[in-house]
């Protein structure tokens, strides 16, 4: 079995040469590469399926919350979170902005004072969007 992957040799070469520091990529580390890119697949994926399995529901499908979950939680996988941000409804994204606002001292509309003009806007426009719409919300 040596040699076999399940990720394609030719895509796997054409990312390696994306970088501009590479010009030339071998055949075996091609393989070696993909090797590893199938095993860190299969590491995220068994740490999601936990993840999903330790949970209170009945789930039986893994699916973006679980693995983004994980990606969130654990620092090895620190490196993926801009990338896979945890998804958070456009409640709950309000509220951590007028948080967030409120402790640098921010009004509604981003602006450092107030004006009765901005909660106007703000309702009109808040009203159109419903506060259980999910979002994915990248962390500063």
């Amino acid at each position: 079995m040596a040699g076999r992957t399940s990720l394609p040799l030719t895509r796997v070469c054409t990312i390696m040469k994306s970088s501009s520091d590479v010009e030339n990529v071998g055949k075996e580390s091609t393989i070696i590469m993909a090797k590893a890119a199938e095993l860190f697949i299969k590491k995220l994926v068994m740490d999601g399926y936990n993840t999903m399995r330790g949970g209170a529901g009945t789930n039986k499908t893994l699916q973006y919350q679980f693995l983004a979950e994980i990606v969130q939680s654990d620092d090895k996988y620190e490196f993926l979170r801009d990338m896979m941000p945890k998804k958070i409804t456009v409640r709950e994204y309000k509220k951590i902005m007028a948080k967030k606002n409120e402790e640098n001292g921010v009004n509604k509309n981003g602006n450092s004072s107030d004006s009765s003009d901005s909660d106007s806007e703000d309702s009109s426009s808040s009203s159109s969007t419903s506060g259980d719409s999910v979002i994915s919300v990248h962390s500063a």
